[in-house]
């Protein structure tokens, strides 16, 4: 009768929802608990935050903007955006909860906790498409998972691993438990029974840092913490939170999932002789590094079902690349054993890359998941006139460039820029601004260290920060290849200086732990690194490769950042050619603006003479400057403009005698 009655219960709310027109019904919905009344909600207009102005075609900016409507509990400015996402996407009505998708239990309960509370559209079509069933028989497809910057690409290949090897790893996990309870308690480690085949899974990715960044996030979705104290020396306080719905007593996935890292030279030495690898489930590691504990004979490939290559296109043309698909196969081959799957994932990825993999046998018939789409990438590159897969930056940020008419003017623009942003607000938009967060990209490792040096001293007393958690707000990040070096001088004979290096994963956690402000770095160094509310990218005096451009443009424009973002590009004149055809082939229209003036200094001889500490505005008005100002412009020149131009190296900023 209770059964009964409850059913009745929720008919009758149905049938009146629906005569009323307050329930929109209909087989699918948005996401699970307060999402499935976001997807109800009815379609009215509402305030999504653009007013009357159309909204916008950026999905990373729609699917932060749907968050946080879901967040405030605005239900009905929710359903107007997921319509929007579902008609940019080609997916109307496109189901996104965990559950439906495939995902167990536990691990849909997970990600809610954790805040993921429903997929991305990369992550939709990768759980949709990557695991086929027919005729009983389950075939994974290895596939190219090519999506912007910031769209969510490493869940993207987790999820679906996840789900494939869960029912594995919970019988594991059950099996030791009951072996343990049978044994009085004491755990045998030598032998585990039901054990599965390890490794079960490896990740190839180009750096030590994303290594680092997919470790933790596989860690933390296998129940492990936040924090990581070898990685975090200092405190702050999103690491205490007590009353987090994501803790110990409610992870209830499996928990002895082993989950490994190949990055380095003390990681090898502990592969070699501490047993790093045992029973390891997930590993994850740089090219290099995995061809090398290959090769040693320290690794079960035969046991592998499921490799991914993450920024594949900087992986794949890589000897040692080349070296581990060679074990693999070999393996494969003396073992008699199906090749595992294999998923390529990054933002550039071509079509030349995959035909390679392709040709070399590493893929067969692969396909293409993408935001809108799954698709044979052999069909997707024929419909494709050009036959290339396309590529493009996140469409909410602003793109601009600032010419500067001579190399030495580079640094001095950026340090007034820095000013601006940091030390003068907009009136009357102080509190409502967002402090910035800036990513200045270098030419070179060394360029960035000697940039951040001389900006440093420039800005010493500008940027307000803590000293002990880094350069004054300001640190630099450089490549592994880099990393080796604690210090390193610039300049020369009695004005050498040395900028000391930190850790680049203690870098890496600094900013993002909003602990620095500023970070300057290279390209290679930040490739797949994902940075919280960065609000502008600088590049320094470099336009580079459409590839290269889409992946320092993305660290704006990223899924959470609630700031569309600005990418400026100092410049010299013959560059801006060269940035307007890259806004061509990546969609995107480049505007110019103006650089800050520097101070015109040659008037404080005829103005301050005699003692006097005032010179005329650049505008001719009849205000002044203060000394400290002027001061601080003597100062610039000192640390920013060093070239070649005069018998004691400075090149003086126009306008000096």
């Amino acid at each position: 009768w209770r059964r009964r009655w409850y059913f009745m219960w929720r008919l009758l709310i149905v049938a009146l929802c629906s005569a009323t027109g307050a329930l929109r019904v209909g087989p699918r919905s948005l996401a699970h608990g307060a999402v499935r009344r976001a997807a109800a909600a009815v379609s009215v207009a509402t305030d999504t935050g653009f007013g009357s102005a159309p909204m916008p075609d950026d999905l990373n900016l729609l699917e932060t903007l749907l968050y946080d409507a879901v967040q405030r509990e605005d239900y009905a400015a929710a359903a107007e955006l997921r319509d929007r996402i579902g008609w940019l996407s080609g997916a109307r009505g496109g189901d996104t909860d965990w559950r439906e998708l495939g995902l167990p239990e536990w691990l849909s309960d997970w990600l809610g906790r954790l805040g993921y509370s429903w997929g991305t559209r990369v992550q939709v079509q990768a759980l949709r498409g990557l695991t086929e069933i027919s005729g009983g028989q389950t075939r994974h497809r290895d596939a190219a998972i090519v999506a912007p910057t910031g769209s969510g690409k490493t869940l993207a290949y987790l999820l679906p691993l996840l789900r494939r090897f869960s029912e594995d790893l919970l019988q594991e996990d059950l099996s030791r438990h009951l072996a343990t309870a049978i044994d009085g308690g004491r755990t045998d480690r030598t032998a585990t029974p039901d054990a599965m085949p390890r490794p079960v899974a490896m990740i190839v990715v180009p750096s030590r840092e994303l290594g680092v960044q997919v470790s933790l996030l596989a860690y933390r979705l296998l129940g492990g913490s936040a924090g990581n104290p070898t990685l975090q020396p200092f405190s702050h306080p999103s690491r205490y939170q007590p009353g987090n719905a994501a803790n110990m007593f409610t992870y209830s996935g499996p928990r002895r999932v082993k989950v490994a890292g190949l990055w380095d030279e003390q990681m090898l030495y502990a592969a070699a002789h501490q047993d790093l690898l045992k029973d390891v489930h997930l590993l994850v590691g740089t090219p290099e590094h995995l061809a090398r504990v290959a090769t040693s004979g320290n690794l079960r490939l035969h046991q592998l079902q499921a490799l991914v290559i993450d920024e594949a296109d900087v992986c794949l043309p890589m000897e040692a690349t080349s070296q581990l698909m060679r074990r693999l196969e070999e393996a494969c081959g003396a073992f008699a054993v199906p090749r595992p799957q294999l998923l390529l994932a990054g933002a550039s990825i071509s079509a030349s890359h995959v035909e390679q993999a392709a040709r070399r046998g590493w893929v067969q018939a692969p396909l293409l998941v993408s935001p809108t789409r799954v698709e044979s990438c052999a069909a997707a590159l024929l419909c494709r006139p050009d036959g290339e897969l396309e590529q493009r930056v996140p469409s909410g940020a602003a793109h601009e460039y600032a010419v500067c008419e001579r190399p030495e003017e580079l640094l001095g623009t950026l340090c007034r820029l820095l000013r601006l942003l940091f030390t003068a607000p907009l009136a009357g938009e102080a509190a409502a601004r967002p402090t910035p967060r800036v990513v200045v990209f270098a030419p070179s490792a060394d360029a960035a260290v000697d940039t951040a040096s001389r900006l440093q001293a420039a800005l010493w007393s500008d940027i307000d920060g803590d000293a002990t958690a880094g350069l004054w707000g300001l640190s630099v990040l450089l490549p592994s290849a880099e990393d080796t070096l604690t210090s390193r001088s610039v300049g020369e004979g009695e004005d050498a200086t040395f900028a000391v290096l930190e850790s680049s994963l203690r870098v890496m956690e600094m900013f993002r732990a909003n602990q620095t402000s500023v970070l300057v770095t290279t390209a290679a160094a930040t490739r797949g690194l994902d940075f919280p509310q960065v609000t502008h990218v600088i590049n320094l005096g470099i336009v580079g490769s459409a590839a290269d451009y889409v992946h320092r443009a993305g660290r704006v424009g990223r899924i959470g950042q609630r700031e569309r973002g600005a990418v400026l590009s100092l410049l010299l004149p013959a560059e801006v050619p060269q940035l307007l055809q890259l806004g061509d082939e990546l969609h995107f229209s480049p505007t110019p603006t103006a650089a800050p003036e520097p101070p015109p200094l040659a008037q404080l001889a005829a103005e301050g003479e005699g003692g006097g500490a005032s010179f005329i505005a650049p505008s001719g008005d009849e205000e002044s400057i203060a000394a400290e100002e002027v001061a601080k412009a003597l100062e610039d020149i000192y640390s920013l403009y060093e070239g070649e131009g005069d018998d004691d190296g400075m090149a003086p900023p126009p306008g000096l005698p």
